[in-house]
């Protein structure tokens, strides 16, 4: 999808992305395509160094690729909308649009990564893993995806937006924490093991409300996104550094500080504050409420 998140995100990937050899684009706007590739193709590198090459993909050559990035969103509230939760009212709208890539993956064996990036992404995320998995009668039968190859990529924004808020308000944030989905359940802690649950439920809900004010202005907030959830968590998850992501995690699809390595995602372990560990667990029982209702 190049629409605002995915361009932008390409974008990144195509200045940033020295390990990547190629970027394949694909959107059913053909003429879109063309100009990314184009465009993009005629860029100089600041320093000498190869950028990675963007070229059209066809759709059924999809998933002929290491990573699949889903970006793709249908059903954006307008920025007149009245709607609070503006990433949840994308949910079945998007939901059926990424089915259909999950069910081609199935077909296509892909043995890649799947990152899930439109809203609302840790719900969307488990339902590309129930998609894959079901065969032509609709039942579950475990032949599609496994739950480590899709991750949900909502929650470095929300990270890079608690760091922001923390710092307007002079709240160390040195050894902050994110976790949770991306957007309502938000868990935003200023430390894993010194929690103050005053000021965490304050950063808290300034970061789930962030882009309600960048909507506030006129615009749409899909800048910050598409750099810090996007291009920029691909990237540290390709280079092998730590990054923020929702994997599936007690039945559900929760975020929280990952690393990739050759053997497959690892997740960070720490101490956690009692209260914050409940906080995360409440989170957790809230989405699996969502998604087993769903």
């Amino acid at each position: 999808g190049l629409g605002d998140v995915g361009g932008t995100a390409l974008l990144a990937l195509k200045l940033l992305g020295r390990e990547l050899a190629k970027v394949q684009i694909f959107d059913p706007n053909r003429a879109q395509c063309q100009r990314y590739e184009m465009e993009l193709n005629q860029v100089l590198s600041a320093d000498g160094r190869t950028l990675p090459e963007v070229v059209i993909c066809e759709e059924q050559d999809l998933f002929r690729c290491d990573l699949f990035a889903f970006t793709a969103s249908r059903g954006v509230p307008g920025l007149d909308s009245k709607v609070q939760d503006v990433r949840m009212a994308q949910y079945e709208a998007n939901r059926a649009m990424v089915g259909a890539y999950a069910r081609m993956a199935r077909q296509a064996d892909f043995t890649g990564l799947f990152c899930q990036i439109s809203d609302p992404v840790d719900p969307l995320a488990c339902a590309v893993f129930r998609e894959s998995n079901r065969n032509a009668a609709g039942e579950f039968d475990g032949c599609g995806l496994l739950p480590e190859q899709v991750q949900g990529f909502g929650l470095g924004v929300m990270a890079a937006r608690a760091r922001w808020c923390a710092q307007e308000d002079g709240i160390d944030f040195s050894n902050g924490r994110v976790y949770g989905p991306h957007g309502g359940g938000l868990v935003a802690a200023n430390d894993p093991a010194a929690y103050d649950k005053a000021v965490s439920a304050r950063l808290t809900e300034r970061a789930v409300h962030a882009n309600l004010e960048v909507r506030a202005l006129g615009f749409k907030p899909y800048l910050a996104p598409a750099l810090s959830s996007a291009a920029v968590s691909i990237l540290s998850l390709v280079r092998g550094q730590p990054y923020d992501a929702a994997l599936p995690l007690g039945g559900v699809w929760l975020g929280a500080q990952r690393r990739m390595t050759t053997l497959g995602p690892l997740q960070r372990r720490e101490p956690l504050h009692p209260a914050l560990l409940a906080r995360i667990e409440a989170a957790r029982l809230e989405l699996e409420a969502f998604c087993h209702d769903a």
